[in-house]
């Protein structure tokens, strides 16, 4: 596939590290230990008795994070800004929680929808793979930057590599995928 007929597909984003410099759950977890030591201990409980999700919404719902303090990844965000201008479909594809994920998306007022974690079920990886091949049967182009993203590269018509480390491009470059665009730190 043409780079060109891989721009008109949906462009799923992924928001810990690629459109932010950050994560969020890391911030989160930095906050709720400083702030309510006793809510962390809560939230460790429920990733004990129930895993990443509960911890990772438990964590939202404490942390209060200035959703317009996290860094940003500028170049990648003014490219987002012409490819919507553009006319094309934005969507924001984290392993966040949905809760803060839609605060972010909330703050660029590009994304066309969001796909996150939900309490119950982690978008990671596989997870987040089949949710955009399910949302997206025609096809999409994946914007991400880490080893777990890969997952979803094997199952995307595109790729978008923000800020990878060379391990992780030089394998998602050989997953056959178009490699639609590429931006370095």
């Amino acid at each position: 596939m043409s780079v060109a007929t891989a721009a008109r597909l949906p462009l799923a984003v992924d928001m810990d590290g690629t459109l932010l410099e950050t994560d969020v759950l890391a911030e989160g977890m930095r906050k709720v230990w400083r702030e309510r030591p006793l809510g962390f201990l809560d939230a460790l409980l429920r990733l004990a008795m129930g895993g990443r999700p509960p911890f990772k919404r438990r964590i939202a719902a404490l942390a209060s994070l200035d959703i317009d303090a996290l860094p940003v990844r500028t170049d990648f965000l003014e490219w987002l800004r012409s490819e919507k201008a553009n006319g094309r479909k934005l969507w924001l594809a984290t392993a966040a929680d949905r809760a803060t994920a839609e605060k972010v998306a909330a703050r660029f007022d590009l994304f066309d929808g969001v796909l996150a974690s939900d309490g119950a079920v982690n978008l990671k990886a596989g997870a987040k793979a089949r949710a955009l091949a399910t949302h997206f049967p025609e096809g999409f182009v994946y914007a991400g930057d880490s080893a777990a993203d890969l997952a979803v590269w094997r199952r995307a018509k595109g790729i978008v590599l923000v800020c990878a480390p060379r391990g992780v491009e030089q394998r998602a470059r050989i997953l056959g995928a178009t490699v639609e665009r590429v931006f370095t730190a």
